[in-house]
Formats: C-alpha cells, structure tokens, sequence
C-alpha cells in the first residue's frame, strides 16, 4: 500500500492553487501533498479518513509503530484490556457508538461501578455509613460547581476550602479519579461544562474499534516529527527520514508532547495558541491489569475495590471485567506519577501489594502476571489526557483556532465540551479535514 494517498487529479484540485491565493496565501511550489497529519491516534486517523472522503491528499505520521495513540487494547494477559480510554463517554452524540456498529464492534450500556462497590481503607472495610456519606458528598460538590464558571473560576481544592469533609473527598476522588490531577490544579469552570450522558462499554476493547476504524488508512509509523516549518509558503515537517512539504498541517501530538516542545515551531507559535497550550496540562490517570487464575476473593463481576482512605493514596480495583480473569487497577495524580516511574514490574508488584493487604495472601497465590499502562512516563503522551489549569477554561478553544491557515490544531485537549475523550478528539480531527478542504475549494 501506498504510504502517502493521493487521487487523480480533479478540477477541484487543479483549481486549489489559486484559492488558496485568493485567501491571502501562497502555495509552496514544492508541495507533495494538501495535508500532512502528524499523529494516528482517534484525531489523526478521522482526518485523513475525511481528507480521504473530501478528495484532498494526504500523508499521515506516527512516532508509535502502531495507530490508536492512548486507545489502546492490550491482548497479552490472554482476555483485551483497554489500557488506555474505556467508557465510550456522551454514547448518545459520540461518533464512535456508531463507528463500533459500522466496523462490527459490540458495545454495551455500562458505567462506571456498574458492579457495585466496597470502600477500604488500609485494606480494611470502610462502614457503610461512612461509605453512604461519601455518596453524599458528591453530590454537594456538583451543587457547588454549579455556581463556577470561566469568570470565577477555582480549583476543585478552592472550592471545597470550607465545605463538609465528605465533600471534600469527593473533590479529592474526581480530581484524581477522574482527570487524574491533583485538586488544586484543576480548573473547575473547564471539567464543569464537559458533555454529561450514557456511557456504552466495549467487550472487545474500545482500541478494537479504532484499529478497525484506522485499518484502510494509509499511516507511516515509526517517523518522529522534529520540527513544523510554517515560515514559507506551506509546511514543511522535519522528521528522522526526511522532509514532508504540504499545503498545510494538521497536528494532533497530545498536549504533554507540545508542552515538552518534542514537536518544535519556525517561526515559534502565535502568542494567543502557546498561551493556550500552556493554559493545559495532562492528567496522569494510569491503569494496572493483573491476571489470576482460579480465586475470585468474593467480588462480583464488574464490582469495584475503592481505597479512598488511609496512609496510601486512593485508587480503584476493578474487579473481573466482562467476567474475566482480570483486576484492573485504575490510580492517578502524583501517585500515578511514582509509581509509573517504578517500571513494569515494580508497578505490577505494589498493586499486587495493595490488592493483598484487602483480599489476603491467596490473591499472590491466584496471581499469574501483569501489565503497567502508565501514561504519564509513555514518551509519545506524557500524560493520560488533558485538563484546563485554573484561569484557562478558554484554551481549549483558543487551541482549535487555525494559524495563518496553514496549521490546525486536533485531538481531545482542544475538544471544547467533548474534551478528555476519544470522542472529541474524532470530531476535532474531522472538523479540521474539513476545514482545509473547504479552503481548497475554488470561491
């Protein structure tokens, strides 16, 4: 297959130069294609799928020597883990619930704790009572969000400052749970207006889908983008094996890559674009699968193991998805921090640990290997997904907006209210195919 797409020549295409000229910018003589997409992951991939629908050529590059970027199904405990993104958020608007019918992907109803839960602490089992008040407290934090918006915006830790204690757990639970931050980090104003509705499931693993979705596109991996060029008449994308010349460019690195400049600007960005990357930043939320084999330690399909209390920081055991041999251990913020630092194997064994000290040593004795998804030590993310600082709810939108029609911006952190998900960054992705595509049009 060919690595760069292209189609015969049209009166659209004949007709692109002098279009783009009449929007005030000239044409590099040297381009070899409209579009050059830097990133295979949900966005990159449903750009050049709409490049491809819109007649517009295109050459797709991936540092990974696979699609799908932070959607990943790993299949090497036996059963598919998703080890990057699960839930199919908004399910009723996402794209990708109708992508999975298409492609032949099942999905389910579900969300998250569908199982039930048990709370401990220390390994110890947390009352009800006091289980019940942390139900509670979530529910006085959406009352407080309400009244949070981009003109008075705080940190989820601001917010709580005076509140009840089991609000302020609450707080502490989203943060880290959730976006996978620490609470007084987060901006409130940004997290509070993301797209609310059903999530479906996806037996076979969301990365299923997009691996499906992605297989007809024509992607080179393995080719790291070192520098965008954006000082002449188009594009031109250093990478390790050579020069890409386009009309323009489509980035969808994740936010944690351009804020460690691993992609680099000439000329450097538009101050408004760099104040709204640095008005992001990436989550850490991070996931650890450990297969058993035989012992269930008591917990139902789909019931969830919280630790919310204690000397160590809270996270959640996700006990036997789908009715697998697996747990999948969900944690973030700084602890996700250290202990992705610890490798593979270190990270496998303390969540082995922590699982121990709630279900007793017979888990060591059922235990038959793990695997480490941790994000924010993966050099092609830095991060599980974004989220706004305080002060900065308006970057993600600042982000989307082209620069000299030449570069766009895609992926989840500039999503608006669909951010933090596959979902967004589909759309994003989409809608910048298009957008160049109208631009290629004649007036």
């Amino acid at each position: 297959m060919s690595r760069t797409a292209s189609f015969p020549i049209s009166r659209r295409a004949a007709l692109a130069a002098p279009a783009l000229l009449a929007a005030g910018h000239a044409v590099s003589q040297t381009a070899e294609v409209d579009v050059v997409i830097i990133g295979a992951g949900a966005a990159g991939l449903a750009a050049a799928r709409t490049a491809q629908a819109e007649g517009v050529s295109f050459t797709l590059i991936e540092a990974r020597d696979r699609i799908g970027g932070r959607t990943l199904t790993d299949r090497s405990l036996g059963v598919p883990v998703d080890g990057g993104a699960t839930f199919i958020h908004f399910a009723d608007r996402n794209p990708w619930t109708a992508i999975a019918a298409e492609v032949g992907v099942e999905t389910r109803t579900g969300n998250w704790r569908s199982g039930g839960y048990r709370e401990f602490s220390d390994g110890a089992p947390v009352e009800a009572g006091v289980a019940s008040g942390q139900r509670s407290g979530r529910g006085g934090l959406w009352a407080l969000m309400e009244d949070v918006d981009a003109s008075n915006d705080v940190s989820f830790a601001r917010l709580v400052a005076n509140a009840p204690p089991e609000v302020v757990a609450a707080a502490q639970s989203m943060a880290r749970g959730a976006v996978g931050e620490e609470p007084e980090r987060v901006s409130v104003a940004d997290y509070g207006r993301l797209y609310d509705g059903p999530n479906r499931v996806v037996p076979e693993g969301y990365g299923t889908i997009v691996e499906r979705y992605g297989a007809g596109v024509p992607v080179r991996t393995g080719v790291f983008a070192r520098l965008i060029d954006w000082s002449g008449r188009g594009v031109r994308v250093e990478t390790d094996q050579g020069d890409i010349r386009a009309r323009a460019a489509i980035v969808t690195v994740p936010i944690g890559v351009l804020k460690a400049e691993k992609v680099r600007f000439r000329p450097a960005l538009p101050r408004e674009t760099a104040n709204a990357i640095d008005g992001l930043a990436m989550g850490a939320l991070s996931k650890i699968a450990l297969k058993f084999d035989g012992d269930r330690f008591g917990a139902a399909p789909d019931m969830h193991f919280v630790e919310l209390r204690g000397a160590r920081p809270g996270m959640s055991f996700e006990m036997w998805p789908f009715d697998r041999d697996v747990v999948v251990c969900w944690f973030g913020a700084d602890y996700a921090r250290e202990i992705n630092r610890l490798g593979e194997e270190g990270a496998v064994r303390h969540m082995l640990e922590r699982l121990v000290r709630i279900v007793g040593p017979e888990a060591e004795k059922a235990f038959r290997g793990g695997r480490h998804f941790g994000w924010s030590e993966d050099p092609f993310a830095l991060g599980g997904y974004s989220y706004a600082r305080v002060g900065h709810a308006g970057a993600r939108d600042a982000l989307r907006k082209p620069v000299a029609d030449r570069l766009w911006f895609a992926g989840e952190a500039c999503a608006g209210k669909a951010s933090m998900t596959v979902g967004g960054a589909h759309q994003t992705g989409e809608q910048a195919a298009r957008s160049i595509a109208a631009r290629l049009r004649p007036r």
